[in-house]
């Protein structure tokens, strides 16, 4: 099923505001966690509760992880439904048109700015769908969006519970075609009337 570029340009935006968000603290108070370690340009490591979406409209899955003003969010798109299974990591513009893919987004408080970063090739593997929670790990090479460096990243995450999206879950409509037997300028007057 392809959704084409509709969802991409929400997708990226949304992947990098939410995780910086401070969240409305959905994650379960057990052990629903998200872990990643990062080296490259900067290292650090990142670990807080979780929470995962799914948008059936959209048919993605959007994990993420907050903690102050650093978040990671994983956005799965699978062929139909998420079930244990390989996601190659693509550039948030491609991934909802080829699925399986996944988008993968890095956003932290380095020592005089906000850095943001997207993942353009990797893996996530998921491990376990049952009982409406979702466990898996993953790798990822990751891109600055705003000066090209680059960051190595891995981790996992752990027994996180899938809810309905809340908000931001709606497929807009597809552009109609273009008319191509309307004129581009209306005719020029002849003058008769």
């Amino acid at each position: 099923m392809r959704r084409g570029p509709v969802a991409a340009p929400l997708t990226a935006g949304v992947m990098l505001v939410l995780a910086g968000c401070t969240g409305g603290g959905r994650a379960d108070a057990g052990s629903a966690r998200l872990e990643m370690e990062w080296s490259g340009e900067s290292k650090g490591r990142l670990a807080a509760p979780a929470t995962a979406e799914w948008c059936d409209s959209l048919k993605v899955l959007e994990i993420r992880a907050v903690s102050g003003d650093s978040g990671i969010a994983i956005a799965l798109y699978p062929t139909d439904t998420i079930r244990a299974d390989s996601y190659p990591v693509m550039p948030p513009a491609k991934a909802d048109s080829v699925p399986p893919a996944a988008a993968v987004a890095l956003r932290y408080f380095g020592e005089t700015s906000v850095k943001g970063y997207q993942g353009d090739s990797g893996r996530v593997l998921v491990r376990e769908t049952t009982g409406g929670r979702v466990s898996g790990r993953f790798s990822a090479s990751l891109k600055s969006a705003t000066d090209g460096s680059r960051l190595r990243a891995g981790g996992a995450f752990h027994d996180v519970r899938v809810l309905p999206a809340s908000r931001g879950c709606v497929a807009r409509p597809a552009r109609p075609p273009a008319d191509t037997a309307v004129p581009a300028r209306p005719p020029a007057d002849t003058g008769v009337h």
